[in-house]
């Protein structure tokens, strides 16, 4: 889970109940501690339980046979780590949306601008869909999102 993000009051039992029927990995949905109408129409997408639909900050919770089965984390990946695991997750195991909410920080997206830094997060999607590596994945995140936060 991202630092700023909050778990759901008894998220443990949400994840050990899910465990216990047979998932080896999910996470939660999410809402953003926004009222923009623009994250609310994004954070409602996450309750989908498809792999295009995931991201760091719902959490991610992982069997440990599941993760060594997967072979953990690919530390290539500075950014995007997650969403890496996430789509071989969604191959390996039975992966859950569980019926609460995380609620994340929407810092970065007052700082770079909720439709700017939406593209720029759908170009890392698409780049790494269309093969692009991690080392250039992090090169685009640095110009185009810590570039436009003041940050490097």
């Amino acid at each position: 889970m991202h630092a700023d993000t909050l778990p759901p009051l008894n998220f443990d039992r949400f994840i050990l109940e899910a465990i216990a029927e047979g998932c080896g990995a999910g996470c939660f949905s999410m809402r953003f501690d926004s009222p923009s109408p623009f994250l609310r129409f994004f954070a409602w997408f996450t309750r989908f339980n498809h792999p295009l639909c995931r991201g760091g900050d719902q959490s991610l919770f992982v069997e440990r046979s599941v993760f060594e089965h997967v072979k953990g984390f690919n530390e290539a990946y500075t950014i995007y780590e997650d969403m890496e695991l996430i789509q071989r997750l969604y191959k390996q195991a039975v992966f859950r949306v569980l019926p609460t909410s995380v609620i994340t920080s929407a810092r970065t997206y007052r700082k770079v601008g909720g439709l700017k830094l939406q593209f720029h997060f759908g170009m890392i999607h698409l780049k790494h869909y269309l093969g692009v590596g991690p080392e250039a994945l992090y090169r685009y995140y640095c110009k185009n999102v810590l570039g436009n936060m003041g940050e490097s």
